[in-house]
Protein backbone atom coordinates (compact mmCIF):
# COMPACT_ATOMS: atom_id res chain seq x y z
CA UNK A 1 0.00 0.00 0.00
CA UNK A 2 2.97 2.31 0.71
CA UNK A 3 4.33 1.84 -2.80
CA UNK A 4 0.84 2.19 -4.27
CA UNK A 5 0.64 5.62 -2.65
CA UNK A 6 3.99 6.57 -4.22
CA UNK A 7 2.78 5.37 -7.59
CA UNK A 8 -0.38 7.46 -7.33
CA UNK A 9 1.51 10.61 -6.34
CA UNK A 10 4.35 10.00 -8.84
CA UNK A 11 6.66 11.51 -6.21
CA UNK A 12 10.36 10.62 -6.48
CA UNK A 13 10.94 11.91 -2.97
CA UNK A 14 8.20 9.75 -1.42
CA UNK A 15 9.36 6.68 -3.36
CA UNK A 16 12.92 7.06 -2.09
CA UNK A 17 11.61 7.44 1.46
CA UNK A 18 9.55 4.30 1.07
CA UNK A 19 12.59 2.50 -0.34
CA UNK A 20 14.64 3.53 2.71
CA UNK A 21 11.96 2.15 5.03
CA UNK A 22 11.89 -1.11 3.08
CA UNK A 23 15.68 -1.47 3.35
CA UNK A 24 15.35 -1.31 7.16
CA UNK A 25 12.55 -3.85 7.25
CA UNK A 26 12.32 -7.63 7.11
CA UNK A 27 11.04 -7.37 3.52
CA UNK A 28 14.23 -5.84 2.08
CA UNK A 29 15.24 -9.07 0.30
CA UNK A 30 11.77 -9.98 -0.96
CA UNK A 31 11.90 -10.30 -4.75
CA UNK A 32 8.25 -9.22 -5.09
CA UNK A 33 8.94 -5.95 -3.20
CA UNK A 34 12.08 -5.23 -5.21
CA UNK A 35 10.23 -5.87 -8.47
CA UNK A 36 7.58 -3.43 -7.31
CA UNK A 37 10.25 -0.83 -6.55
CA UNK A 38 11.64 -1.12 -10.08
CA UNK A 39 8.14 -0.61 -11.45
CA UNK A 40 7.37 2.41 -9.24
CA UNK A 41 10.75 4.08 -9.87
CA UNK A 42 10.18 3.60 -13.60
CA UNK A 43 6.76 5.23 -13.49
CA UNK A 44 8.22 8.12 -11.50
CA UNK A 45 10.78 8.57 -14.32
CA UNK A 46 13.65 7.59 -12.00
CA UNK A 47 15.45 5.29 -14.41
CA UNK A 48 18.76 5.37 -12.50
CA UNK A 49 17.09 4.32 -9.26
CA UNK A 50 15.21 1.52 -11.00
CA UNK A 51 18.42 0.28 -12.58
CA UNK A 52 20.26 0.35 -9.23
CA UNK A 53 17.58 -1.79 -7.62
CA UNK A 54 17.83 -4.27 -10.51
CA UNK A 55 21.66 -4.40 -10.47
CA UNK A 56 21.82 -4.98 -6.70
CA UNK A 57 19.30 -7.81 -6.59
CA UNK A 58 21.04 -11.07 -5.62
CA UNK A 59 18.14 -13.08 -7.06
CA UNK A 60 15.82 -12.29 -9.93
CA UNK A 61 12.75 -13.91 -11.44
CA UNK A 62 10.99 -13.40 -14.77
CA UNK A 63 8.98 -10.48 -13.38
CA UNK A 64 12.24 -8.74 -12.39
CA UNK A 65 13.57 -8.86 -15.94
CA UNK A 66 10.23 -7.84 -17.41
CA UNK A 67 9.95 -4.88 -15.03
CA UNK A 68 13.33 -3.40 -15.99
CA UNK A 69 12.75 -4.07 -19.71
CA UNK A 70 9.38 -2.28 -19.50
CA UNK A 71 10.96 0.69 -17.73
CA UNK A 72 13.73 0.93 -20.34
CA UNK A 73 11.48 0.60 -23.39
CA UNK A 74 8.94 3.13 -22.13
CA UNK A 75 11.76 5.58 -21.33
CA UNK A 76 13.20 5.19 -24.83
CA UNK A 77 16.41 3.42 -23.80
CA UNK A 78 15.88 0.75 -26.43
CA UNK A 79 19.50 -0.27 -26.95
CA UNK A 80 19.91 -0.89 -23.23
CA UNK A 81 16.61 -2.81 -23.21
CA UNK A 82 17.97 -4.93 -26.08
CA UNK A 83 21.10 -5.74 -24.07
CA UNK A 84 19.07 -6.70 -20.99
CA UNK A 85 16.65 -8.76 -23.08
CA UNK A 86 19.58 -10.59 -24.68
CA UNK A 87 20.95 -11.59 -21.28
CA UNK A 88 17.55 -12.70 -19.91
CA UNK A 89 17.60 -16.45 -19.09
CA UNK A 90 14.03 -17.25 -20.16
CA UNK A 91 12.10 -14.48 -21.92
CA UNK A 92 8.34 -15.01 -21.80
CA UNK A 93 5.42 -13.61 -23.77
CA UNK A 94 5.45 -10.38 -21.76
CA UNK A 95 9.18 -9.84 -22.45
CA UNK A 96 8.74 -10.22 -26.20
CA UNK A 97 5.64 -8.00 -26.25
CA UNK A 98 7.54 -5.26 -24.39
CA UNK A 99 10.25 -5.28 -27.06
CA UNK A 100 7.79 -5.29 -29.98
CA UNK A 101 5.69 -2.47 -28.52
CA UNK A 102 8.65 -0.49 -27.15
CA UNK A 103 10.34 -0.17 -30.53
CA UNK A 104 7.01 0.62 -32.25
CA UNK A 105 6.17 3.36 -29.73
CA UNK A 106 9.51 5.06 -30.35
CA UNK A 107 9.22 4.93 -34.15
CA UNK A 108 11.85 2.22 -34.64
CA UNK A 109 9.37 0.30 -36.72
CA UNK A 110 11.72 -2.03 -38.57
CA UNK A 111 13.22 -3.40 -35.35
CA UNK A 112 9.75 -3.72 -33.82
CA UNK A 113 8.65 -5.88 -36.71
CA UNK A 114 11.85 -7.96 -36.50
CA UNK A 115 11.12 -8.75 -32.84
CA UNK A 116 7.56 -9.68 -33.78
CA UNK A 117 8.85 -12.13 -36.42
CA UNK A 118 11.36 -13.62 -33.97
CA UNK A 119 8.66 -13.96 -31.32
CA UNK A 120 6.55 -15.93 -33.78
CA UNK A 121 9.49 -18.13 -34.81
CA UNK A 122 10.17 -18.91 -31.14
CA UNK A 123 6.58 -20.25 -30.95
CA UNK A 124 5.39 -17.74 -28.36
CA UNK A 125 1.65 -17.13 -28.29
CA UNK A 126 0.74 -13.94 -30.15
CA UNK A 127 -2.06 -12.03 -28.44
CA UNK A 128 -3.89 -8.83 -29.35
CA UNK A 129 -1.09 -6.80 -27.77
CA UNK A 130 1.49 -8.47 -30.04
CA UNK A 131 -0.62 -8.00 -33.17
CA UNK A 132 -1.52 -4.41 -32.29
CA UNK A 133 2.15 -3.43 -31.93
CA UNK A 134 3.08 -5.25 -35.15
CA UNK A 135 0.34 -3.44 -37.07
CA UNK A 136 1.57 -0.15 -35.63
CA UNK A 137 5.04 -1.00 -36.97
CA UNK A 138 3.60 -1.83 -40.41
CA UNK A 139 1.71 1.48 -40.41
CA UNK A 140 4.89 3.34 -39.48
CA UNK A 141 6.83 1.62 -42.26
CA UNK A 142 3.92 2.18 -44.69
CA UNK A 143 4.69 -1.30 -45.97
CA UNK A 144 1.53 -2.83 -47.42
CA UNK A 145 3.15 -6.22 -48.11
CA UNK A 146 4.21 -6.97 -44.54
CA UNK A 147 0.92 -5.48 -43.34
CA UNK A 148 -0.88 -8.13 -45.40
CA UNK A 149 1.31 -10.82 -43.80
CA UNK A 150 0.40 -9.66 -40.29
CA UNK A 151 -3.27 -9.49 -41.31
CA UNK A 152 -3.07 -13.11 -42.50
CA UNK A 153 -1.84 -14.12 -39.03
CA UNK A 154 -4.54 -12.06 -37.31
CA UNK A 155 -7.21 -13.68 -39.51
CA UNK A 156 -6.18 -17.10 -38.18
CA UNK A 157 -6.45 -15.94 -34.57
CA UNK A 158 -9.38 -15.19 -32.28
CA UNK A 159 -8.67 -11.46 -32.49
CA UNK A 160 -9.96 -10.69 -35.98
CA UNK A 161 -13.35 -9.60 -34.63
CA UNK A 162 -11.83 -7.61 -31.75
CA UNK A 163 -12.72 -3.93 -31.96
CA UNK A 164 -9.20 -2.76 -31.10
CA UNK A 165 -7.67 -5.07 -33.71
CA UNK A 166 -10.11 -3.83 -36.35
CA UNK A 167 -9.21 -0.22 -35.56
CA UNK A 168 -5.49 -1.01 -35.82
CA UNK A 169 -6.02 -2.72 -39.19
CA UNK A 170 -7.94 0.28 -40.55
CA UNK A 171 -5.15 2.60 -39.41
CA UNK A 172 -2.46 0.36 -40.95
CA UNK A 173 -4.21 0.15 -44.32
CA UNK A 174 -4.86 3.89 -44.21
CA UNK A 175 -1.17 4.67 -43.62
CA UNK A 176 -0.33 2.34 -46.55
CA UNK A 177 -2.78 4.26 -48.74
CA UNK A 178 -5.28 1.44 -49.22
CA UNK A 179 -8.72 3.00 -48.71
CA UNK A 180 -10.51 -0.06 -50.10
CA UNK A 181 -8.94 -2.40 -47.54
CA UNK A 182 -9.73 0.04 -44.72
CA UNK A 183 -13.36 0.12 -45.84
CA UNK A 184 -13.54 -3.68 -46.03
CA UNK A 185 -12.24 -4.06 -42.47
CA UNK A 186 -14.65 -1.41 -41.17
CA UNK A 187 -17.68 -2.95 -42.87
CA UNK A 188 -16.76 -6.39 -41.55
CA UNK A 189 -16.54 -5.25 -37.91
CA UNK A 190 -19.28 -6.41 -35.55
CA UNK A 191 -18.45 -3.77 -32.94
CA UNK A 192 -17.07 -0.26 -33.47
CA UNK A 193 -15.87 2.37 -31.02
CA UNK A 194 -14.67 5.95 -31.28
CA UNK A 195 -11.14 4.89 -32.28
CA UNK A 196 -12.59 2.79 -35.13
CA UNK A 197 -14.56 5.71 -36.52
CA UNK A 198 -11.61 8.09 -36.07
CA UNK A 199 -9.38 5.70 -38.04
CA UNK A 200 -11.88 5.57 -40.93
CA UNK A 201 -12.52 9.33 -40.94
CA UNK A 202 -8.78 10.05 -40.90
CA UNK A 203 -8.29 7.51 -43.72
CA UNK A 204 -10.74 9.38 -45.95
CA UNK A 205 -9.36 12.79 -44.96
CA UNK A 206 -5.77 11.81 -45.79
CA UNK A 207 -6.34 9.55 -48.80
CA UNK A 208 -9.69 10.66 -50.24
CA UNK A 209 -12.40 10.87 -51.21
CA UNK A 210 -12.52 13.69 -48.67
CA UNK A 211 -16.29 14.00 -48.82
CA UNK A 212 -16.54 10.48 -47.37
CA UNK A 213 -14.87 11.75 -44.19
CA UNK A 214 -17.83 14.05 -43.55
CA UNK A 215 -20.34 11.31 -44.35
CA UNK A 216 -18.56 8.93 -41.95
CA UNK A 217 -18.62 11.66 -39.29
CA UNK A 218 -22.39 12.05 -39.64
CA UNK A 219 -22.89 8.27 -39.38
CA UNK A 220 -20.68 8.20 -36.28
CA UNK A 221 -22.72 10.93 -34.58
CA UNK A 222 -25.96 9.15 -35.49
CA UNK A 223 -24.62 6.00 -33.80
CA UNK A 224 -24.52 7.91 -30.49
CA UNK A 225 -20.77 8.47 -30.16
CA UNK A 226 -19.34 11.86 -29.19
CA UNK A 227 -16.36 13.21 -31.17
CA UNK A 228 -13.01 13.84 -29.53
CA UNK A 229 -10.08 16.05 -30.52
CA UNK A 230 -8.87 13.56 -33.15
CA UNK A 231 -12.30 13.37 -34.80
CA UNK A 232 -12.72 17.13 -34.92
CA UNK A 233 -9.20 17.75 -36.26
CA UNK A 234 -9.80 15.35 -39.17
CA UNK A 235 -13.29 16.63 -39.94
CA UNK A 236 -12.31 20.30 -39.82
CA UNK A 237 -9.38 19.53 -42.14
CA UNK A 238 -11.80 17.77 -44.52
CA UNK A 239 -14.13 20.79 -44.46
CA UNK A 240 -11.19 23.06 -45.30
CA UNK A 241 -10.15 20.84 -48.23
CA UNK A 242 -13.71 20.84 -49.59
CA UNK A 243 -14.30 24.55 -48.84
CA UNK A 244 -17.39 23.28 -47.02
CA UNK A 245 -18.25 26.30 -44.88
CA UNK A 246 -21.80 25.15 -44.10
CA UNK A 247 -20.65 21.76 -42.80
CA UNK A 248 -17.84 23.43 -40.87
CA UNK A 249 -20.33 25.68 -39.09
CA UNK A 250 -22.53 22.66 -38.24
CA UNK A 251 -19.57 20.84 -36.70
CA UNK A 252 -18.73 23.97 -34.74
CA UNK A 253 -22.30 23.98 -33.39
CA UNK A 254 -21.95 20.35 -32.25
CA UNK A 255 -18.73 21.18 -30.39
CA UNK A 256 -20.47 24.10 -28.70
CA UNK A 257 -23.22 21.75 -27.46
CA UNK A 258 -20.67 19.44 -25.84
CA UNK A 259 -19.05 22.43 -24.16
CA UNK A 260 -22.47 23.67 -23.05
CA UNK A 261 -23.15 20.37 -21.28
CA UNK A 262 -20.02 20.91 -19.21
CA UNK A 263 -20.99 24.54 -18.62
CA UNK A 264 -24.42 23.49 -17.28
CA UNK A 265 -22.74 20.97 -15.00
CA UNK A 266 -20.27 23.56 -13.69
CA UNK A 267 -23.12 25.95 -12.87
CA UNK A 268 -25.18 23.40 -10.93
CA UNK A 269 -25.54 24.69 -7.34
CA UNK A 270 -25.78 21.15 -5.98
CA UNK A 271 -24.26 18.09 -7.64
CA UNK A 272 -24.83 14.50 -6.65
CA UNK A 273 -23.28 11.17 -7.49
CA UNK A 274 -25.65 10.74 -10.48
CA UNK A 275 -24.76 14.00 -12.22
CA UNK A 276 -21.04 13.59 -11.54
CA UNK A 277 -20.98 9.98 -12.73
CA UNK A 278 -22.81 11.06 -15.88
CA UNK A 279 -20.03 13.52 -16.70
CA UNK A 280 -17.31 10.92 -16.02
CA UNK A 281 -19.05 8.45 -18.36
CA UNK A 282 -19.45 11.12 -21.02
CA UNK A 283 -15.72 11.91 -20.99
CA UNK A 284 -14.81 8.20 -21.07
CA UNK A 285 -17.05 7.66 -24.11
CA UNK A 286 -15.42 10.64 -25.78
CA UNK A 287 -11.98 9.12 -25.04
CA UNK A 288 -11.02 12.13 -22.87
CA UNK A 289 -9.49 9.82 -20.30
CA UNK A 290 -7.44 12.38 -18.40
CA UNK A 291 -10.45 14.65 -17.91
CA UNK A 292 -12.60 11.67 -16.87
CA UNK A 293 -10.03 10.65 -14.28
CA UNK A 294 -9.77 14.22 -12.95
CA UNK A 295 -13.57 14.44 -12.64
CA UNK A 296 -13.70 11.09 -10.89
CA UNK A 297 -11.19 12.00 -8.18
CA UNK A 298 -13.05 15.25 -7.48
CA UNK A 299 -16.24 13.32 -6.66
CA UNK A 300 -17.10 13.45 -2.95
CA UNK A 301 -19.22 10.31 -3.18
CA UNK A 302 -18.88 7.30 -5.50
CA UNK A 303 -21.02 4.24 -6.07
CA UNK A 304 -20.70 1.04 -8.09
CA UNK A 305 -21.73 2.84 -11.29
CA UNK A 306 -19.04 5.48 -10.71
CA UNK A 307 -16.33 2.86 -10.29
CA UNK A 308 -17.51 0.98 -13.34
CA UNK A 309 -17.24 4.20 -15.39
CA UNK A 310 -13.60 4.51 -14.29
CA UNK A 311 -12.87 0.85 -14.99
CA UNK A 312 -14.33 1.43 -18.44
CA UNK A 313 -11.19 3.45 -19.12
CA UNK A 314 -9.04 0.69 -17.58
CA UNK A 315 -7.30 -0.30 -20.81
CA UNK A 316 -5.70 3.15 -20.84
CA UNK A 317 -5.36 3.66 -17.09
CA UNK A 318 -3.76 0.28 -16.31
CA UNK A 319 -3.89 -0.96 -12.72
CA UNK A 320 -4.88 2.39 -11.19
CA UNK A 321 -8.64 1.69 -11.09
CA UNK A 322 -8.05 -1.65 -9.37
CA UNK A 323 -5.80 -0.13 -6.71
CA UNK A 324 -8.42 2.46 -5.84
CA UNK A 325 -11.26 -0.07 -5.89
CA UNK A 326 -9.40 -2.04 -3.23
CA UNK A 327 -8.79 1.09 -1.17
CA UNK A 328 -12.53 1.76 -1.15
CA UNK A 329 -13.15 -1.64 0.43
CA UNK A 330 -14.98 -3.37 -2.40
CA UNK A 331 -14.87 -7.12 -1.71
CA UNK A 332 -16.77 -8.28 -4.80
CA UNK A 333 -19.84 -9.57 -2.97
CA UNK A 334 -23.40 -9.70 -4.27
CA UNK A 335 -26.26 -7.95 -2.55
CA UNK A 336 -28.54 -4.94 -2.88
CA UNK A 337 -25.65 -2.86 -4.25
CA UNK A 338 -23.62 -5.65 -5.84
CA UNK A 339 -19.92 -5.13 -6.43
CA UNK A 340 -19.46 -8.56 -8.05
CA UNK A 341 -20.06 -6.52 -11.20
CA UNK A 342 -16.89 -4.51 -10.50
CA UNK A 343 -14.87 -7.69 -10.01
CA UNK A 344 -16.11 -8.98 -13.35
CA UNK A 345 -15.15 -5.70 -15.05
CA UNK A 346 -11.66 -5.90 -13.55
CA UNK A 347 -11.18 -9.47 -14.78
CA UNK A 348 -12.30 -8.41 -18.26
CA UNK A 349 -9.95 -5.39 -18.20
CA UNK A 350 -6.89 -7.39 -17.16
CA UNK A 351 -7.53 -10.23 -19.60
CA UNK A 352 -7.97 -7.82 -22.52
CA UNK A 353 -4.68 -6.19 -21.52
CA UNK A 354 -3.01 -9.63 -21.55
CA UNK A 355 -2.35 -9.45 -17.79
CA UNK A 356 -3.57 -12.96 -17.03
CA UNK A 357 -1.97 -13.21 -13.60
CA UNK A 358 -3.72 -10.05 -12.37
CA UNK A 359 -7.06 -11.21 -13.78
CA UNK A 360 -6.65 -14.57 -12.05
CA UNK A 361 -5.79 -12.87 -8.78
CA UNK A 362 -8.97 -10.76 -8.88
CA UNK A 363 -11.02 -13.90 -9.59
CA UNK A 364 -9.47 -15.84 -6.70
CA UNK A 365 -10.02 -12.94 -4.28
CA UNK A 366 -13.70 -12.48 -5.13
CA UNK A 367 -15.79 -13.56 -2.17
CA UNK A 368 -18.70 -14.35 -4.48
CA UNK A 369 -18.76 -15.09 -8.21
CA UNK A 370 -21.47 -15.49 -10.81
CA UNK A 371 -21.53 -17.16 -14.21
CA UNK A 372 -20.27 -13.90 -15.78
CA UNK A 373 -17.13 -14.14 -13.61
CA UNK A 374 -16.55 -17.70 -14.79
CA UNK A 375 -17.16 -16.79 -18.44
CA UNK A 376 -14.71 -13.90 -18.18
CA UNK A 377 -12.03 -16.25 -16.88
CA UNK A 378 -12.68 -18.96 -19.48
CA UNK A 379 -12.67 -16.52 -22.41
CA UNK A 380 -9.72 -14.57 -20.94
CA UNK A 381 -7.60 -17.67 -20.44
CA UNK A 382 -8.48 -18.99 -23.89
CA UNK A 383 -7.71 -15.76 -25.74
CA UNK A 384 -4.34 -15.47 -24.01
CA UNK A 385 -3.33 -19.04 -24.87
CA UNK A 386 -4.04 -20.70 -21.49
CA UNK A 387 -6.22 -23.47 -22.91
CA UNK A 388 -5.85 -26.00 -20.10
CA UNK A 389 -6.61 -23.41 -17.42
CA UNK A 390 -9.75 -22.33 -19.28
CA UNK A 391 -10.98 -25.92 -19.55
CA UNK A 392 -10.26 -26.55 -15.87
CA UNK A 393 -12.67 -23.74 -14.91
CA UNK A 394 -15.21 -25.09 -17.40
CA UNK A 395 -15.03 -28.55 -15.81
CA UNK A 396 -15.64 -26.99 -12.41
CA UNK A 397 -18.66 -25.16 -13.82
CA UNK A 398 -20.07 -28.47 -15.06
CA UNK A 399 -19.39 -30.18 -11.73
CA UNK A 400 -21.17 -27.40 -9.81
CA UNK A 401 -24.13 -27.26 -12.18
CA UNK A 402 -23.39 -23.65 -13.16
CA UNK A 403 -25.33 -22.00 -15.99
CA UNK A 404 -23.66 -22.26 -19.41
CA UNK A 405 -24.35 -19.93 -22.31
CA UNK A 406 -23.04 -19.26 -25.81
CA UNK A 407 -20.18 -17.13 -24.48
CA UNK A 408 -19.02 -19.99 -22.25
CA UNK A 409 -18.87 -22.36 -25.21
CA UNK A 410 -16.98 -19.88 -27.41
CA UNK A 411 -14.31 -19.68 -24.69
CA UNK A 412 -14.23 -23.46 -24.32
CA UNK A 413 -13.83 -24.11 -28.06
CA UNK A 414 -11.20 -21.38 -28.33
CA UNK A 415 -9.35 -23.07 -25.45
CA UNK A 416 -9.53 -26.45 -27.22
CA UNK A 417 -8.12 -24.80 -30.33
CA UNK A 418 -5.11 -23.36 -28.53
CA UNK A 419 -4.49 -26.59 -26.63
CA UNK A 420 -4.89 -28.77 -29.74
CA UNK A 421 -7.70 -30.82 -28.14
CA UNK A 422 -9.59 -31.92 -31.26
CA UNK A 423 -11.60 -34.76 -29.73
CA UNK A 424 -12.66 -32.63 -26.76
CA UNK A 425 -13.75 -29.86 -29.13
CA UNK A 426 -15.93 -32.27 -31.08
CA UNK A 427 -17.43 -33.55 -27.84
CA UNK A 428 -18.21 -30.07 -26.49
CA UNK A 429 -19.88 -28.91 -29.74
CA UNK A 430 -22.00 -32.05 -29.73
CA UNK A 431 -22.96 -31.51 -26.08
CA UNK A 432 -24.20 -27.95 -26.68
CA UNK A 433 -27.55 -29.04 -28.08
CA UNK A 434 -27.71 -32.47 -26.49
CA UNK A 435 -26.88 -31.52 -22.88
CA UNK A 436 -27.24 -27.75 -22.57
CA UNK A 437 -30.03 -26.78 -25.02
CA UNK A 438 -27.71 -24.37 -26.82
CA UNK A 439 -27.79 -24.10 -30.62
CA UNK A 440 -24.29 -23.53 -32.07
CA UNK A 441 -23.91 -20.13 -33.72
CA UNK A 442 -21.51 -18.87 -36.37
CA UNK A 443 -18.79 -18.08 -33.78
CA UNK A 444 -18.87 -21.67 -32.51
CA UNK A 445 -18.46 -23.05 -36.02
CA UNK A 446 -15.62 -20.58 -36.58
CA UNK A 447 -13.87 -21.91 -33.46
CA UNK A 448 -14.28 -25.50 -34.65
CA UNK A 449 -12.93 -24.69 -38.11
CA UNK A 450 -9.95 -23.00 -36.46
CA UNK A 451 -9.42 -26.03 -34.18
CA UNK A 452 -9.58 -28.51 -37.07
CA UNK A 453 -7.38 -26.34 -39.27
CA UNK A 454 -4.69 -26.02 -36.60
CA UNK A 455 -4.77 -29.79 -36.09
CA UNK A 456 -4.35 -30.44 -39.82
CA UNK A 457 -7.87 -31.90 -40.24
CA UNK A 458 -8.47 -29.83 -43.36
CA UNK A 459 -11.00 -32.13 -45.02
CA UNK A 460 -13.12 -32.22 -41.88
CA UNK A 461 -12.88 -28.43 -41.59
CA UNK A 462 -13.98 -28.06 -45.22
CA UNK A 463 -16.92 -30.41 -44.70
CA UNK A 464 -17.96 -28.54 -41.56
CA UNK A 465 -18.04 -25.25 -43.50
CA UNK A 466 -20.19 -26.87 -46.22
CA UNK A 467 -22.70 -28.27 -43.71
CA UNK A 468 -23.03 -25.14 -41.55
CA UNK A 469 -26.70 -24.07 -41.17
CA UNK A 470 -25.69 -20.48 -42.00
CA UNK A 471 -23.53 -18.92 -44.73
CA UNK A 472 -19.84 -18.75 -43.72
CA UNK A 473 -18.31 -15.28 -43.46
CA UNK A 474 -14.71 -14.09 -43.98
CA UNK A 475 -13.75 -15.10 -40.42
CA UNK A 476 -14.73 -18.74 -41.01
Amino acid sequence: MLLDSCLHSRSTRETRRAHARILNSQFSKEIFIQNRLIDVYGKCDCLDDARKVFDRMPQRNTFTWNSIITVLTKSGFLDEATRIFGSMPDPDQCSWNSMVSGFAQHDRFEESYEYFVKMHKENFFLNDYSFGSALSACAGLMDFDIGIQVYAMVSKSRYLTDVFMGSALIDMYSKCGSVACSQDVFLGMIERNLVTWNSLITCYEQNGPTSEALEAFVRMMNSGLEPDEVTLASVVSACASLCALKEGLQIHARVVRVCEARLVFDRMPVRNVVSETSMVSRYVRAASIKVARFMFWKMKQRNVVSWNALIGAGLQLGRQPHAHVLKQGFRFQSGADSDVFIGNCLIDMYMKCGSVEDGSRVFKNMMERDYVSLNAMIVGYAQNGYGEEALEIFRKMLACGEKLDHVTMIGVLCACSHAGLVEEGRLYVSSMTKNHSLIPEKDHYSCMVDLLGRAGCLNEARNLIKTMPMNPDAVV
